[in-house]
Formats: C-alpha cells, structure tokens, sequence
C-alpha cells in the first residue's frame, strides 16, 4: 500500500512540475497514469491496521493538498466517504443490528451509540444531538443526520469540508482547533458557548474525545454538540 501511495505522490509532484512549465503532453501523460494509482489505492481492501491506517491518512493528505480545487474536494471528500463505508460502515451494521428497534429515541445517550469510542451510526442517526468526527486535517470525516439538517445539507455534502466553514474561522481559531488537538493526542476536552441558531440565542454543550475505528487505529475526535435554549435571555423577558 505504501508503495503505491509514494508512486501517486512522486507522479503528482511531476504533475506539479509539468504545469508550472506549461507542458501539455507531460501533463496529459501524468494525467492518465495518476487516475488508475488513485483507483488502485482507494480500491484495495487492506486488512492489517497499518495499510488501513495509510490509506486514510493518504485521503487526508489529498484533501489539505487539493484544498483550493472545489471539485477536487467534493471528489476527495467521496473518496475519504468509501474508506468510512468499507472499514468503519461494517461494523457499525452490525452493531445496529444487535440493537432493538423498539428502543425509545429519548433514552438514547452519546454512550449507547459508541463502544470504545467507535461509533453506531444507527442510533447516531437517531439522537437528537449533533455528532461529527473531526479527523486529523480538521475536516469532517462522519456527521450524523441532526449535524447535517442543521447545515440544511445531507450528510455526504459535509464530507471533507473543514471545521471552520462550519463553525467560523474565528471559533474554529479560538476554541475549536486546541480542544481538537489535544484530542489528537489522546486527551478529552469540553467547552460552551453562545451562537445564532434560526434567529434565536442557543447555548451549545460542545464535548470531544478521541475515536477509534473497528482495528483501534484514532481516526480523529468525536465531537457532540447538544443545544439548548439561552435562558438568560428567557429570564429577562420574563
């Protein structure tokens, strides 16, 4: 897996080159030679954590790298969406199996949707909180349905995009980007703070800790963002 990984980086710097220099042919011949090395990657079925693990952070590495391409992007962000499906999807279904049906929407907690820090997208989708996984990069690498109709966008579309879109460059500077790190490397982090929601003043409970994937490889920080109303602001106009 790394060998091809260091292939498709070596013939992309060549790319790089071939376009600062204006030349066509080299560029269409790279062109062509980088798309089946993409496909090669994304289409392997790794089975030791160390091959899963590369073709992540390689995903990772081709959204920050294609960053200002948009189309780039929304195809990276598809990419990164398989890995989720083909390692951590799996699992997840099973998992949401063993579960009944008929267990009430309400009596759901962040700590029955995970195990050990790997999540149950089943019953993520069935909580009202917000739930994104934030990987390593700081972009979006799960959200749940709440997360996604809060941005009035399905879930796919969130793939990819880094926090700060979300949040605001500001935030993400000021309280995001150091509870994420300090995620990264292990730790937990909470914090609140105010923000407009439809008009209206809510408070948001953000929590982070560390997830894993089903082979214990940290594959970023799961967020939860639980919102409730501003009650200073309902005391005054009371």
């Amino acid at each position: 897996m790394q060998a091809l990984i260091d292939l498709f980086w070596s013939k992309h710097a060549e790319l790089l080159n071939a376009i600062d220099r204006g030349d066509t042919a080299s560029m269409a011949r790279l062109d062509r030679e980088l798309d089946p090395l993409l496909k090669a990657i994304f289409e392997s079925q790794a089975s030791d954590p160390a091959s899963i693990q590369a073709q992540f952070q390689f995903a990772l590495d081709l959204l920050n790298e294609e960053a200002d391409d948009g189309g780039c992007v929304r195809r990276n962000g598809y990419l990164l969406q398989t890995l989720v499906e083909r390692y951590v999807s799996p699992e997840i279904q099973q998992s949401g199996r063993r579960r009944e049906q008929s267990e009430a929407d309400t009596g759901l907690a962040i700590s029955d949707v995970t195990v050990d820090g790997v999540l149950d997208d089943a019953l993520l989708n069935r909580i009202s909180d917000r739930v994104m996984v934030i990987a390593p990069g700081y972009r979006v690498f799960y959200s749940n349905e709440t997360n996604a109709s809060r941005h009035d966008l399905p879930r796919e579309a969130l793939i990819g995009r880094h926090i700060a879109e979300l949040v605001g460059i500001h935030r993400f500077r000021q309280e995001f980007k150091e509870n994420l790190d300090r995620c990264f490397a292990g730790e937990s982090a909470a914090f609140t703070y105010a923000d407009q929601v439809n008009g209206q003043t809510v408070v948001i409970h953000c929590r982070m800790s560390p997830c894993f994937s089903g082979s214990s490889q940290l594959i970023g920080a799961l967020v939860v963002m639980q919102e409730t109303a501003d009650r200073r602001r309902r005391s005054s106009a009371a």
